[in-house]
């Protein structure tokens, strides 16, 4: 009964370690995969906000190099969606227009490093969201590079 009662205990131990490993590796595997894509964003945004900062300098301020705050982990680690906050000299009532014209800047800039969306359907990138608060433009930019973001980017279409 005990050689029996041991078997099934290395068996399954032997299980649990197969999974952890593997869930070691994919959790490896998506903070590669959110490093390279918040490089990949900072670059376009950086370019893309450079072009319309020079469009609208009654809006922005003078241009500074820009860093993504790292993904929330609201949404869940595969979503890749990076915060950025640029300082503006005057707010506005076109917030949507400034929205919509950074967003087909960016993909825009996107177009000629030939970087696409997974999916036909989408852009590379899309504002999910903005808003203005102390001075600063905050705008949330998701990167259209796995069904996660998808599935976010419809979520936020919903609110």
């Amino acid at each position: 009964m005990i050689p029996w009662v041991i078997a099934l205990l290395t068996v399954i131990l032997l299980i649990g370690l197969v999974s952890w490993i593997r869930r070691l590796k994919r959790r490896r595997a998506m903070r590669i995969l959110q490093k390279s894509s918040q490089t990949t964003v900072d670059e376009l945004v950086n370019i893309g906000y450079q072009r319309v900062s020079t469009k609208r300098p009654q809006f922005y301020a003078s241009p500074i190099p820009l860093r993504a705050n790292l993904p929330t982990e609201v949404w869940g680690g595969n979503v890749m969606v990076f915060e950025y906050q640029v300082p503006i000299v005057t707010p506005v009532d076109q917030l949507e227009a400034i929205s919509t014209e950074l967003e087909e800047t960016l993909n825009a800039v996107a177009y000629e490093r030939r970087i696409a969306s997974v999916s036909p359907r989408y852009p590379a990138l899309m504002i999910t969201d903005a808003w203005l608060l102390d001075q600063q433009y905050h705008f949330d930019v998701a990167f259209i590079v796995n069904r996660e973001t998808i599935e976010y980017v419809k979520d936020m279409a919903r609110v």
